[in-house]
């Protein structure tokens, strides 16, 4: 048995997981002037951060999570300012989200109440989509399309948000960790904590190779390898793993020339509740694309892969049958656009798709479950964290995650039908 080796004096505050929550609350800590030290299992925003498709809105129902999203944009389009000139590749391009007749009253009203939070929204009826974005089919139906995320894939209402766009995961992650350290934060890599102790006034960590480090207090920010973490602890976490693919589709060529187009982005971000998926425009004209139903359960250990055919197609042809070509464009229906690549992505989910965040023990909190929405809250959702970690009075809102509402039986409501992402 490998003798334990100790790692010098108590940190304020340890963090497991150098994702983008970690690492943002890592960076807040530090700001603080708190001494933290992060632990990461390989290296920052190599797990599901990673694979995030990266995209940013504020289009919430959940009114706290709306407002830390719009903040949170905010914060990556003047990333530089707030961390020593790092670069979040943020672009905005405004988002557009379609609803079908069975969602409509539903998107009106989250629609009235962001603006009510100041939140910058307008709400369109279809007529109004098939005017100011032309390539895109208001009656864009088929039987093929799942009932569970519509009637047919007719748009009956959207919601138009300026704001919107998407930023690269990994330059605001690593922008993170580099303005933590900057600061005086540990960040360790190639650090995987296999046994955690809590004992009056510290918690131990004990490292895959055998060293131990002391902290006053613990954040697990692990994704899915949290809630097998927080068992250590005695702690039950309703986390469970979904398997997700992202999948790239091709440009639409010129018409007549056989070129790419430039990017066919004039909707912008593009969240299809009517459709079941999400696009997101690429700078050579393509598009990223995610599908919005949950999946089966999975081991995060073994679970990803390359994106199958049929994942592919079924993404590409709900994609194309909404948008199917531009006046002046190829592109029309039933031409294939080229498959242009993909990976597939794990989700932490929560029981009812919203974040766990919270204490579970007298020393150790929790910011996980973020159910594939996780991202673009993190800029500022990480400073409220810090700010639980460092004894400071929660924000107004944020008890309404904590992890006991299961227990207590207080799920909370999530997104539209179950297309419960959208949170």
């Amino acid at each position: 048995m490998t003798q334990a080796r100790s790692h010098g004096e108590m940190a304020e505050v340890g963090i497991i997981g150098a994702g983008v929550h970690g690492a943002s609350a890592a960076f807040h800590l530090a700001r603080r002037g708190l001494d933290v030290v992060v632990f990461e299992r390989g290296r920052p925003a190599g797990g599901p951060t990673g694979s995030s498709s990266g995209i940013c809105r504020a289009y919430y129902t959940q009114p706290f999570l709306a407002r830390v999203a719009h903040d949170s944009i905010a914060f990556l389009a003047r990333f530089a300012e707030h961390t020593d000139g790092a670069d979040a590749g943020f672009v905005r391009t405004g988002g557009l989200y379609l609803h079908g007749p069975h969602d409509a009253a539903a998107a009106r009203r989250t629609a009235a109440t962001l603006a009510d939070l100041g939140i910058g929204v307008e709400t369109l009826g279809p007529d109004e989509v098939a005017g100011r974005f032309p390539g895109i089919d208001v009656g864009a139906g088929g039987d093929d399309v799942p009932d569970s995320v519509g009637t047919g894939g007719d748009v009956a209402v959207a919601v138009r948000e300026e704001q919107a766009g998407y930023a690269d995961p990994h330059r605001t992650t690593w922008g993170f960790v580099s303005a933590a350290r900057a600061r005086g934060g540990v960040v360790h890599t190639g650090a995987r904590v296999v046994r955690i102790t809590e004992t009056p006034g510290q918690v131990e960590l004990t490292t895959a190779d055998g060293t131990t480090h002391r902290v006053r207090r613990l954040l697990l920010a692990a994704g899915p390898w949290t809630a097998p973490l927080a068992a250590q602890l005695g702690v039950t976490l309703p986390l469970h793993a979904e398997r997700h693919v992202v999948a790239l589709l091709g440009p639409a060529p010129i018409a007549g020339t056989g070129t790419g187009a430039a990017a066919d982005a004039d909707a912008g971000v593009i969240i299809d509740v009517a459709g079941g998926y999400y696009a997101a425009p690429q700078p050579d004209g393509g598009w990223m694309l995610g599908g919005l139903e949950p999946t089966p359960p999975v081991d995060p250990d073994t679970a990803t892969g390359p994106v199958r055919d049929t994942e592919f197609a079924r993404l590409a042809e709900a994609a194309l049958r909404r948008r199917p070509g531009r006046p002046g464009r190829a592109g029309r229906p039933g031409e294939p656009r080229a498959r242009a690549g993909g990976w597939s992505a794990l989700y932490d989910v929560s029981p009812d798709w919203q974040p766990v965040i919270g204490r579970i023990t007298d020393r150790v909190w929790v910011d996980a479950g973020t159910s594939g929405h996780g991202f673009k809250l993190a800029p500022v959702l990480g400073d409220h964290v810090a700010g639980l970690l460092a004894g400071e009075p929660p924000a107004p809102g944020l008890a309404e995650f904590d992890p006991g509402r299961f227990t207590a039986g207080d799920r909370l409501a999530a997104g539209f039908g179950t297309a419960r992402i959208l949170g």
